[in-house]
């Protein structure tokens, strides 16, 4: 267990330090992209770069799920909803050979979950699945709505109270009892079954994170063959809320101070919301901030910095001198205590994310 941990600890702080350069890659390329006319040939070599950097933030988000420090944005989802939108991806990355059935719960109570990664969840289970059964089968996706009382939830090690289940059942053959405690550790030798260890330590470690749990049925109850692997979330509120997807076009209007620890990170932002027409105020460091903050005439209508001590304290002290500024965290970090989900940006970030979330924020009615 302590080899578990301390391989959590190294996951979480890798992918925390390439967190930050991925985002100067990504934005530097937009950048870059944004500059180029259409047909320009160097626009191929910015294209892969971008490729790459996408690539290399899938890994890290991998690496944030086994460690517990990913940044989620949880929301009540329709599971149903974001199975039915994922059937036809998932046929295809299990193939032809293999039947996919849904039987999802009517009336299903909304999810309390990030959407982005559910839909890794539904990814990884159907690929450990396919493994299961390379002359083909059956793939069952069904949900069901629980309510667990204190001593059904003891069980699952989870608080009692409303839950959804998502269970993902194959008809391969079953999984070896004493295997089964280990399905989730990354690395361990196992038969083809379970060739997707880190795969299943990322559920595990996604599914914990957000208040919930996993477990594994093998083989399934009244067959000698199969296995169930049962991932069961927190319920939100009786009916799911659609997402918006809107982006606001118009240019804008406010003025930003932005601070943080990061110089590429920071001079990244401020070229974005300076290109967008935003009035920008750069930070050199905490003091400068601060003193900004208290010199500038005009009102500052949104801080962008990243948490820690030094960030904190530039958020408390600007939010003193001017109460009617927002604060933006811009973190690799899962989250800060008191803070609202929607004063997070998790890094890596792309330009179009940085602006809709600076949107979203300045665009609420200030207090």
């Amino acid at each position: 267990m302590a080899t578990q941990d301390a391989l959590e600890r190294l996951a979480g702080g890798i992918a925390h330090d390439f967190d930050a350069l991925l985002t100067t890659i990504l934005g530097q390329a937009d950048t870059l992209g944004d500059c180029l006319s259409p047909g320009d040939p160097r626009t191929i070599q910015v294209t892969a770069i971008r490729r790459a950097a996408e690539r290399a933030c899938r890994l890290t988000q991998q690496l944030r799920a086994f460690s517990r420090t990913q940044t989620l944005a949880p929301t009540d989802v329709d599971l149903n909803a974001v199975i039915d939108r994922a059937r036809c991806t998932l046929q295809r990355v299990v193939g032809d050979g293999i039947e996919i059935r849904t039987e999802l719960a009517p009336g299903l109570r909304a999810a309390r979950a990030d959407v982005e990664q559910l839909q890794q969840i539904l990814y990884t289970l159907a690929v450990a699945a396919r493994d299961a059964m390379p002359d083909g089968g059956t793939l069952a996706i069904a949900t069901a709505s629980q309510a667990l009382t204190e001593a059904s939830a003891a069980a699952s090690g989870i608080g009692a109270g409303d839950y959804v289940d998502l269970a993902i059942t194959d008809s391969g053959a079953s999984i070896d009892r004493s295997i089964q405690p280990r399905l989730f550790e990354p690395f361990h030798e196992a038969p083809e079954r379970t060739r997707a260890g880190l795969g299943l330590a990322v559920v595990r470690g996604i599914v914990e994170q957000s208040g919930g749990s996993v477990f594994v049925e093998s083989p399934v109850r009244g067959s000698t063959t199969g296995s169930r692997v049962v991932v069961r979330l927190p319920a939100g509120r009786e009916t799911a809320e659609p997402a918006s997807h809107a982006i606001a076009t118009q240019r804008a209007a406010e003025t930003v101070l932005v601070a943080g620890d990061d110089g590429n990170v920071r001079a990244l932002i401020g070229d974005v919301l300076k290109r967008r027409g935003y009035q920008v105020l750069m930070a050199a460091d905490a003091w400068d901030a601060l003193r900004i903050a208290e010199r500038h005439e005009a009102p500052i209508d949104l801080l962008i910095t990243t948490p820690g001590t030094s960030g904190a304290a530039i958020a408390g002290a600007v939010r003193e001198q001017r109460p009617e500024t927002r604060v933006l965290f811009v973190s690799a970090s899962p989250g800060i205590d008191g803070m609202e989900p929607a004063a997070m940006l998790p890094q890596p970030f792309t330009p179009a994310a940085l602006v809709r979330k600076v949107r979203a924020i300045v665009a609420r009615e200030k207090p």
